[in-house]
């Protein structure tokens, strides 16, 4: 393009402009009069911007919006432990859980599913049950999980306090126990739990650590209300002493890595049917949850839904660039009279191009930047009183930026080129307003 003008502005800011950038330093009038072109026209110029604001902050806020989701979706798998299967008894169909003969596991399902050579670990449990947990005078009915020192491992269990209990408390039968954060709050206040002594079900425990919070789950249960006893201790004192009754009613296994899953549920499947001596026309009276993979989904789900939003949010910013180029067009028709001036004095097509191309991008990079800090507002604002985990990024910056270039050019590109390619003789027979 040629050179725009050889007028210039005084002022230091010209003059350090025009050193470090010699040939933006000569177009700085265009720019100048670009800006007071559309400012006065303050009403139309916000109108046309307004479906850009709002397109700009509708993708920012959608997309901190869903890397929130995202986040607090892996916070809740990985708080539930890394590469895990659950096996529970029966058999998960289409209509619901249907019922079979296996009502539990054995210690020897488990010890046989740990020596596979695709697990790292695996643990017993039982189903929480409800037991009220005292101290002093306090009470809290809290529910109560009895399993093995490898079940913490595997749910990837920390500890603000104390330790876990220990093998030899197992085979021991020892009444101790590892409190959730909630439960040592309610009973405890601020106070370290570790050590004391505290009833369940009126039978005294000691306490042998406390664990990290992690907050609710997915389903909105709180993950830290809960007490953890030994296997054999719960058996004992708290579900029964009938010998012939297995309190190992879910497994819990960790893989040695996300590239073996497949293969260990293979292995574990084949393992315990064998244990189980089912016929291969038999089905399955257990069923094996793959927890990597219901992280999968809800990665995917979230990331459609994301997808999903933005697409709606892009709306506005189509007709934000519709809206531009709108008020380009009758600015181009309105400045008509001006342009024939303009050509008979010797202005170029280009540089009646780029004066009328750069008005379109001041007002969709006005508009973006605009857009931008609406989005991080509203973001803030549903993050401090409504509790919606956002997460802002680079990314929205830099695409907010990249928005104001594309918008403004392509939706500018048409009246700039009608106003270059007018005839000056024509335009000069328009009346100026």
């Amino acid at each position: 393009m040629d050179r725009c003008t050889e007028e210039s502005v005084p002022g230091p800011l010209h003059r350090l402009i025009r050193r470090a950038f010699p040939t933006l330093s000569l177009c700085w009038p265009i720019v100048q009069e670009a800006t007071i072109s559309l400012a006065g026209y303050r009403l139309r110029a916000f109108l046309a911007m307004l479906g850009i604001i709002i397109g700009v902050a509708s993708v920012v806020l959608m997309l901190a919006v869903g890397n929130g989701s995202r986040r607090i979706i892996e916070e809740a798998i990985m708080a539930l432990g890394t590469n895990q299967l659950v096996i529970t008894p029966g058999t998960t169909v289409t209509k619901g859980l249907r019922s079979s003969d296996l009502s539990s596991f054995t210690m020897g399902d488990v010890t046989a599913i740990a020596q596979l050579p695709t697990v790292t670990n695996a643990a017993p449990a039982t189903y929480p049950r409800n037991f009220p947990a005292s101290y002093g005078k306090l009470n809290w009915d809290t529910p109560t999980t009895a399993t093995t020192p490898e079940y913490l491992l595997i749910r990837n269990w920390q500890f603000t306090s104390g330790a876990g209990f220990t093998a030899a408390d197992v085979h021991g039968n020892k009444r101790v126990a590892v409190l959730g954060a909630t439960v040592a709050g309610k009973l405890f206040g601020n106070d370290d739990p570790t050590g004391r002594i505290f009833t369940i079900n009126k039978m005294p425990f000691a306490i042998a650590g406390v664990l990290k919070p992690k907050g609710q789950s997915m389903d909105g249960r709180d993950q830290d209300d809960v007490v953890f006893l030994p296997i054999t201790t719960g058996k004992t004192y708290l579900w029964g002493t009938d010998s012939t009754t297995s309190l190992v009613q879910v497994i819990y296994v960790q893989v040695a890595s996300r590239e073996v899953m497949d293969e260990a549920i293979d292995q574990v499947t084949q393992m315990l049917r064998k244990r189980f001596h089912l016929r291969e026309t038999e089905s399955d009276s257990f069923t094996v949850h793959n927890l990597t993979a219901i992280k999968q989904v809800a990665a995917d789900t979230n990331r459609t839904f994301t997808l999903l939003l933005q697409a709606i949010a892009s709306i506005s910013l189509l007709v934000g660039s519709i809206g531009i180029m709108n008020i380009m067009l009758v600015t181009v028709t309105e400045r008509t009279h001006e342009i024939g001036i303009r050509k008979a004095i010797g202005a170029t097509k280009g540089q009646i191009m780029f004066q009328f191309l750069l008005e379109a991008v001041i007002l969709s990079f006005v508009g973006s930047i605009t857009g931008l800090a609406l989005g991080f507002a509203v973001g803030l604002a549903a993050q401090n009183w409504a509790n919606v985990p956002v997460e802002f990024s680079i990314v929205s910056v830099c695409l907010s930026l990249v928005m104001a270039a594309g918008i403004g050019v392509i939706s500018g590109l048409y009246p700039a080129w009608k106003a270059a390619h007018m005839q000056p003789i024509d335009a000069l027979r328009i009346p100026g307003g």
